[in-house]
């Protein structure tokens, strides 16, 4: 895996399905691109790693079905934030600092960045399950 401060190669079918933002990073196996040059927090990396494992050796095909079914996307970002919460719990101390992390989780996932694909509600318990 690597970094590349690029877009990746299907990056007009992305912005045309997606409001996107300047901390937009985009797992397309085996890389992670980064455009924008943002600073990418190891936890971050973490989160698209698991969508680079979900990719396999199709990203193209992931991607496509990414796009167009809101059902596969919100399970696909669901195990990617579970994933990152489990490891900010190794990682905080404090109940409420955790707190606040699950709670910046929850607002991302149901943004409007992915689609608006769930309830602010919905992302918290899912995040929080670990499953």
């Amino acid at each position: 895996m690597k970094i590349i401060v690029d877009y990746p190669p299907n990056f007009e079918l992305i912005k045309a399905a997606f409001p996107l933002v300047k901390e937009n990073v985009f797992a397309y196996a085996p890389d992670i691109y980064n455009p924008n040059k943002n600073y990418l927090d190891p936890i971050v990396i973490k989160h698209e790693e698991v969508h680079i494992k979900q990719q396999g050796d199709n990203p193209e095909q992931w991607w496509q079905r990414y796009i167009v079914d809101s059902a596969f996307r919100f399970s696909q970002e669901a195990e990617a934030y579970q994933d990152q919460y489990k490891n900010l719990q190794k990682l905080t101390k404090g109940r409420t600092k955790l707190f606040n992390w699950l709670h910046t989780l929850a607002k991302d996932l149901s943004s409007p960045v992915y689609g608006s694909i769930c309830s602010y509600q919905e992302a918290f318990e899912v995040i929080k399950s670990n499953h």
